[in-house]
């Protein structure tokens, strides 16, 4: 085998794992609208249902990394990229830990927040931003192997809808500043869609690597 063969293999290897490991933090990205329909409909089993299916999605996006961490210290300095592509896999599991955030910060909203109309509304609207923008990043990781330029094509496109998130943020944040009944229900609802605003960041952050790993391949 020569050393460009070699090079290629390992880093079909290498971007596999992370593809899983992507694919993992856009399942549990799905999870966060179920939970938050389960808080509206009052049902808390179903609530710690999703939470419990968002923390095993956790441990096996720390078990991926470290399969990630270990594919590519074996490889060595075959794979000139191998720094790209584990800040790559560091930036997805970054969004993984705001994923877990918006999880937990939903559970503590009272139903009737969760039932709000106004709250309902940018709360679906910006997690199902979320949800959108993760799925391209997540097209964005699949097609690095396959085709780098739809790659970055769809990282420009995680862009446009981390700034859509921006823009129903502070219209959401307007909104609860106004009608908000309460300094409870102010910061809870507030912590929420704060937190997905932050998703959303850390989501940009991951579409910027992996434009720097198409870039590489």
């Amino acid at each position: 085998m020569s050393v460009q063969e070699g090079e290629i293999q390992a880093r079909r290897r290498t971007i596999v794992v992370l593809q899983d490991e992507m694919r993992r933090v856009l399942d549990a990205a799905r999870v966060l609208l179920e939970e938050f329909d389960a808080i509206g409909k009052g049902d808390k089993a179903h609530v710690s249902s999703t939470l419990e299916r968002v923390n095993q999605a956790a441990d096996d996006v720390i078990t991926l990394r470290s399969a990630l961490i270990r594919e590519l210290s074996q490889v060595g300095t075959l794979l000139v990229n191998r720094e790209d592509i584990l800040r790559g896999a560091f930036a997805v599991e970054e969004i993984f830990g705001h994923i877990n955030g918006v999880a937990f910060k939903m559970s503590q909203l009272q139903r009737a927040s969760a039932k709000n109309k106004k709250y309902r509304e940018f709360i679906i609207q910006l997690l199902g931003l979320l949800i959108d923008g993760i799925s391209k990043l997540n097209e964005s990781i699949r097609a690095l192997s396959l085709n780098p330029d739809q790659s970055m094509q769809m990282s420009a496109q995680v862009q446009q809808i981390e700034s859509s998130v921006d823009d129903a943020y502070r219209e959401a944040v307007a909104t609860v500043m106004k009608t908000a009944t309460n300094v409870k229900e102010l910061i809870t609802v507030k912590e929420v869609v704060e937190s997905i605003e932050n998703c959303a960041d850390a989501m940009l952050d991951a579409a910027n690597a992996s434009t720097i790993l198409a870039l590489g391949m």
